[in-house]
């Protein structure tokens, strides 16, 4: 079970953060976690320590718990349903730059040459 104190929103939301930043491991999402910034701990709800002046942090074994008992489908099919943007809330994608035919037409003055292998420098 889960530790007091732990919502299942900041666990998942701090697993999800370390495997966009690359970790490919529980081990390494609980080490992620660890080094994580103050201000992305903060915003996924990692709760203050009463006592010392750091941020109470899920261990690995609490992120390896709580993947455990979550259904991936039941989280896949919230996931799709609740994180879809509206065309209302998309921007609109700007015009594309019209290309006149005098830009189309212009062509670079430098021109790289390629060298081969054991060729002189001149």
């Amino acid at each position: 079970m889960i530790r007091a104190g732990f919502a299942t929103a900041c666990v998942l939301a701090l697993t999800a953060c370390a495997v966009l930043a690359g970790a490919t491991s529980l081990l390494a999402v609980g080490e992620w976690i660890a080094d994580a910034p103050a201000h992305v701990l903060e915003q996924a709800g990692a709760h203050l320590d009463p006592l010392l002046p750091t941020r109470v942090l899920p261990a690995e074994t609490t992120v390896r718990r709580l993947l455990a008992r979550i259904d991936g489908d039941a989280l896949d099919q919230l996931e799709s349903t609740t994180s879809r943007p509206t065309s209302a809330a998309m921007p609109a994608t700007p015009a594309a730059p019209s290309h006149s035919s005098a830009s189309r037409d212009h062509k670079p003055d430098v021109t790289r040459q390629r060298r081969s292998p054991g060729a002189a420098e001149e």
